[in-house]
C-alpha cells in the first residue's frame, strides 16, 4: 500500500471510527462503557496520525501548529473519556465533564488552524480546506462558548450533527488523499 493510501485510510478511520464505535457498538450494549471508550480512543488516535502524514508532503507553520493543538486537545478528551467510563464514583462524570469540553474544543480549533495551513498548499481543493476550517471552527466555538450544562443538554440536537459534519469532512479528505496525484 502506498503512503497516500495509508494516509487516506487514516482520514477515513478518523472520520468514521468513533461514530461507528459509539453509535453502533456502544449504543447496542455489546460492550461496556469502558470498553467502548477504549476502542473509540484507538480510532481517535488516527486523527493526528492522518494530519501528521500530510506534513511529509507539505510543511508549514499552520499545519504544525494545528497538529500540536489536535494532540493536546485529543489527549485531554481521551483522559476525560477514560475518567467518565471508569465510573469509579459519582464524581467520575463530574471530573470527566470538567475536562471534556475544553479538550475537544481545543482539538477542533487545531483542525481549523490546520485547514488554514492547507489553504497555502495544493494538498486539498480550497473548498475542502474551507469546509474543514468552517466545520471545525463552528464546533470549536460551540464547545468553547457554552457551559458544560448547556452542552450536555444539546448533545443530541447540536453536538452530534456538528460531530458528524466534521467526520464527513475527514472522510472526504481521506478520499482526496487516496486520489492525490502529488506525492
Amino acid at each position: 500500500m502506498s503512503d497516500k493510501q495509508v494516509n487516506g485510510i487514516l482520514f477515513i478511520i478518523a472520520g468514521l471510527g468513533s461514530l461507528v464505535v459509539y453509535m453502533l457498538i456502544g449504543e447496542t450494549g455489546l460492550l461496556s462503557k469502558a470498553h467502548t471508550e477504549k476502542i473509540a480512543a484507538y480510532t481517535l488516535v488516527t486523527i493526528p496520525l492522518a494530519f501528521m502524514m500530510t506534513r511529509n508532503v507539505s510543511r508549514n507553520a499552520h499545519i504544525d501548529a494545528g497538529l500540536l493543538m489536535m494532540v493536546v486537545g485529543l489527549s485531554m478528551g481521551l483522559v476525560s473519556d477514560a475518567i467518565n467510563s471508569a465510573e469509579i464514583s459519582a464524581e467520575s462524570s463530574l471530573i470527566g465533564g470538567a475536562i471534556a469540553w475544553t479538550g475537544w474544543s481545543i482539538m477542533y480549533l487545531g483542525f481549523s488552524v490546520t485547514g488554514l495551513g492547507y489553504l497555502r498548499t495544493d494538498l486539498f481543493p480550497n473548498w475542502l480546506s474551507w469546509a474543514l476550517i468552517v466545520a471545525s471552527f463552528v464546533m470549536f466555538a460551540f464547545l468553547a462558548i457554552l457551559s458544560p450544562e448547556q452542552l450536555e443538554n444539546s448533545v443530541d440536537n447540536i453536538v452530534a450533527p456538528l460531530w458528524m459534519l466534521n467526520s464527513l469532512v475527514l472522510v472526504i479528505m481521506g478520499v482526496f488523499t487516496i486520489r492525490r496525484t502529488v506525492s
